[in-house]
């Protein structure tokens, strides 16, 4: 039986047989067989503070090992390609060849630290035929696993591997070295270097535990305090906070660790408008403002003021200038103002300006630093109040009337426009008026009888809902003598497609009402009773009731006449 030693394995490796990378068909490699298979070796340093070197120890069967001496910085890979042998035809150093025998290279790993070797374990990349499954292995052996001091992991094709064989031989291998129990001094992750905080008020994260095992402590050169972290629940992962001036550059950094330091820029000295941006509009109602200020102390950020004026569209003012002091968090440099009034139709202009020292030589002045901006509501509706919509108006008993229109509007211009329904042959001209305070009021002159629909619009093309009227004679009656009879006539609603109105006339006889005739007026309101009453001696009373044929358009009070009978005439006088 002959056996392969380490010394002989060496030899070889000095000759730059099998090492580094060479072509399998040097020289002292013999004749290359098509019976062998490759294979993707990847070393990874998972330490993220200590060199690992990795050397080749021992092989067989091989006619690629890969580099003999490998150095790998913390967190690197180095990836190989090496080849086994299943020739048929020996090696001039194995007379008997290497089919279906145990393939294998063996390392040493050893993890440096600070430039001295300090924990090593020896490994073992094997790749054999399984009689029984009929079919070739891989795996990675780790000599003495449970005493080996280094945390070692490795896949064969995806599949833990690590002192286990992998049915079919795999491909692709991946071994990761780690420092099992190695320390490594803990480190600050944010701010980052260089970077600009938001406010003054700072979170510190970092990761990492003193080597006594206690949590780190932060200091500072810009302060003489310590500060304590605190956990964040997950893999030494810690949090703390401090408080930095605005406008200084400063440095923090983990008290006893070297070269911990990382230096930031403090926040601006400034205050800033965050819930609302220049130009946005806002809803009607109450609102709030919120942002951050960044001070050189927090008894500074608490001098704050926020000031608001409220302008018309014209740029009058509406409500003057108004100074607030909001609630600041001094912890965040967060500050907020509640329960204000936003108004349709108004501009609004709002700053903020905070306090803080100028030098160390000058008294405490107002800067105002930050945000100056403006927003605004929507216009505010238009509306038509009077008239209501299916109001019936009427002032006069002549043909033309002159109505009153009033609304709602956003300060400035408005329009009404009115047309009238049943006749195209009177169009009416528009109104112009003008909105103050937000109420606007118009008189439309010599409106004739008939429905009327009215419509307004602001300087912005905003309209109104449409208010359709009937406008109407006032209901009257009046009672005319003709020699010995009396006649009645008067004015009610004009006679209108889908309106028809008519003049229900009923003489009252004891407690009952003995109707008398049924009157049309006609389209200008005007009707005419065609009974005459005799003027008989006594005392008569006649009912007057306007009725409406259109249940949008409420007919008006009846009228009530007492006629007293004389020799020639009636008199008629109207009660309640």
């Amino acid at each position: 039986m002959i056996f392969f030693n380490n010394s002989y394995a060496n030899e070889l490796m000095s000759n730059n047989v099998v090492l580094n990378k060479y072509d399998s068909n040097s020289k002292n490699n013999g004749k290359r067989s098509d019976l062998s298979t490759d294979y993707n070796m990847t070393f990874e340093n998972g330490s993220q503070f200590y060199d690992l070197q990795i050397k080749i120890a021992d092989f067989k069967c091989m006619y690629k090992t890969g580099d003999k001496n490998i150095t790998l910085k913390p967190k690197n890979i180095h990836q190989e390609n090496i080849e086994d042998s299943n020739s048929f035809k020996p090696f001039w150093w194995w007379p008997w060849g290497c089919e279906f025998e145990d393939k294998f290279i063996k390392w040493n790993t050893t993890i440096y630290e600070y430039g001295s070797a300090h924990k090593s374990c020896d490994i073992e990349f094997r790749v054999s035929f399984g009689i029984w499954a009929l079919k070739w292995s891989t795996a990675i052996n780790v000599k003495n696993n449970n005493d080996c001091p280094l945390d070692i992991t490795a896949t064969c094709d995806g599949e833990d591997c690590k002192n286990m064989e992998v049915y079919p031989a795999a491909k692709n291998i991946v071994i990761t070295i780690d420092d099992y129990n190695a320390w490594e001094p803990p480190i600050i992750t944010s701010p980052e270097p260089n970077s600009t905080v938001e406010n003054n008020y700072i979170t510190i994260l970092g990761k990492g535990m003193m080597e006594d095992g206690d949590f780190p402590e932060i200091i500072t050169n810009f302060n003489p305090y310590n500060y304590s972290v605190q956990s964040t629940g997950g893999d030494k992962n810690w949090i703390g906070q401090l408080w930095i001036s605005c406008g200084i550059t400063g440095t923090i950094s983990i008290r006893d660790i070297e070269n911990s330091e990382v230096t930031f820029n403090g926040p601006p000295c400034e205050a800033t408008i965050t819930s609302i941006q220049n130009g946005q509009t806002i809803p009607v109602g109450k609102y709030s403002l919120s942002g951050l200020v960044n001070s050189d102390t927090a008894d500074h950020e608490k001098e704050m003021q926020v000031k608001i004026t409220g302008y018309k569209r014209d740029g009058t003012i509406y409500s003057p200038t108004t100074s607030y002091t909001p609630n600041i968090d001094t912890g965040t440099g967060k500050w907020i103002l509640e329960g204000l009034d936003a108004v349709c139709g108004i501009n609004y202009n709002a700053s903020v300006n905070a306090f803080f020292m100028l030098s160390d030589s000058k008294t405490t002045l107002p800067s105002l630093v930050g945000t100056n901006i403006s927003y605004h509501t929507v216009n505010c509706s238009i509306e038509i109040t009077n008239p209501k919509d299916h109001e019936v108006v009427s002032s006069t008993t002549d043909d033309t009337q002159n109505i009153s229109i009033s609304g709602k509007a956003t300060d400035g211009k408005i329009t009404v426009d009115m047309k009238l329904l049943n006749s195209q042959d009177q169009p009416i001209q528009p109104i112009d008026g003008f909105a103050k305070d937000r109420m606007w009021a118009v008189e439309a002159k010599d409106i004739p009888v008939g429905f009327i629909e009215i419509k307004a619009s602001d300087s912005s093309d905003q309209e109104s809902k449409t208010v359709t009227i009937l406008s109407s004679k006032v209901f009257s009656v009046e009672a005319k003598n003709d020699s010995v009879f009396t006649v009645f006539d008067g004015t009610s609603m004009p006679y209108i497609e889908s309106l028809e109105p008519r003049i229900d006339i009923s003489l009252i006889v004891g407690d009952l009402g003995e109707k008398s005739e049924d009157v049309t007026p006609d389209k200008k309101g005007i009707w005419i009773a065609k009974k005459k009453h005799y003027a008989r001696r006594g005392t008569y009373a006649f009912n007057f009731n306007e009725v409406s044929g259109n249940s949008d358009y409420v007919a008006r009070k009846k009228k009530l006449l007492e006629c007293t009978g004389g020799e020639l005439k009636m008199t008629c006088i109207e009660r309640e």
